[in-house]
C-alpha cells in the first residue's frame, strides 16, 4: 500500500502544531518555577522581618511626641531661693506641695501640678482669700523629636517607650494624690502603689542601661537621668506616706517633681 506523500504545506501546518505546543509548556513551567519562586521568597523575607534584620528599611528615625501641657498652681514668684523657700514653708501647712521651682529668673512656689487647667482654676478660686498672690502657670511641653538613627528598630521603640512612661509616672502620681484627698485610698495602699511605681521605673532604667551599653547617646543619658531623678523623688514619698503625717502634701510635691523632672527632660531633649 502506498503512503500518502504530505504536501509541503501539509508538513509546515504539523511543524506548526507541535512548535506551538512546545512554546505553550515552557509558558507553564516558567509559570510554575515563578510561583515557587516568590512562595519561598515571602516566607524566607517574612522570618527575615520577625528577627528584624531589614528592620532599617521601616524604622522611623524621628518618633514624635506630641505637644502638651500640665497647669500649676503657683503661691507666688520670688527673685531668691530663701524668700520661696520661707513662703513654702507657710503654705506647706495648708497642705500645698510647696515645690520650689528655678525658672530661668524666678523661684516659684508651686502648690501643686494639674493634669486639666479646670481643675487648676478650681483649685485657685477656693485658696482666693488665702492671702497668697497665687495664680495658674501653665507648664508647656514642647513637641519633640526623638532622634534615634544609630539604633535599631526594636531599640528606638524602647526608647520612645520610656518617655512615655515619665506621663505615666505622673499620671499615677496625680491619680493616687487625687483619690487621698477624696479619702478613696489610705496612705498604706498608696505607700505599697508607689514603692511598686518605683521597681518600674528602675526596669525602664535597666531597658536603657541595655540600649546605652550599645550605643551611648545624649537622648538615651537624658531620659536616664530623668527616670533617676524620678526615682528618688518615689523613694522619698514612699518613706514619708509610711509615716502618715502630711500624706496631702506628700503626694503634692511629689505630682510636682515629677512633672519637674519630666519638663527638664523635655527641655533638654529639645535643645539636642
Amino acid at each position: 500500500m502506498l503512503k500518502a506523500k504530505l504536501k509541503y504545506s501539509d508538513t509546515r501546518l504539523i511543524k506548526r502544531k507541535n512548535k506551538g505546543r512546545f512554546k505553550g509548556f515552557l509558558i507553564f513551567i516558567f509559570c510554575v518555577i515563578c510561583c515557587v519562586f516568590v512562595f519561598v521568597l515571602a516566607g524566607g523575607l517574612g522570618n527575615v522581618l520577625k528577627v528584624g534584620s531589614f528592620s532599617f528599611l521601616f524604622k522611623n528615625n524621628n518618633d514624635v511626641v506630641a505637644e502638651h501641657s500640665y497647669y500649676a498652681v503657683v503661691m507666688g514668684e520670688y527673685e531668691t531661693h530663701s524668700e520661696a523657700q520661707a513662703v513654702a514653708s507657710g503654705v506647706a501647712v495648708m497642705g500645698a506641695g510647696a515645690y520650689v521651682w528655678q525658672t530661668e529668673n524666678k523661684f516659684l512656689v508651686v502648690g501643686n501640678v494639674y493634669e486639666n487647667k479646670s481643675d487648676a482654676e478650681q483649685v485657685l478660686k477656693n485658696i482666693g482669700g488665702s492671702g497668697y498672690n497665687a495664680f495658674v502657670k501653665e507648664i508647656k511641653f514642647n513637641k519633640i523629636s526623638l532622634e534615634t538613627s544609630v539604633l535599631n528598630q526594636e531599640q528606638s521603640q524602647v526608647v520612645f517607650s520610656a518617655v512615655k512612661f515619665v506621663d505615666d509616672v505622673f499620671l499615677k502620681c496625680y491619680d493616687y494624690a487625687v483619690k487621698f484627698d477624696k479619702s478613696e485610698i489610705v496612705s498604706t495602699v498608696v505607700s505599697s502603689e508607689l514603692n511598686t511605681l518605683k521597681g518600674s521605673v528602675r526596669v525602664w532604667e535597666g531597658k536603657l542601661d541595655v540600649i546605652n551599653s550599645y550605643a551611648v547617646t545624649n537622648l538615651g543619658l537624658l531620659i536616664k537621668n530623668a527616670l533617676v531623678a524620678i526615682e528618688l523623688e518615689l523613694d522619698a514619698a514612699v518613706l514619708k506616706v509610711i509615716n502618715g503625717t502630711s500624706v496631702n502634701k506628700d503626694l503634692k510635691y511629689l505630682t510636682t517633681s515629677v512633672a519637674i523632672a519630666k519638663f527638664n527632660m523635655y527641655n533638654s531633649i529639645k535643645s539636642l
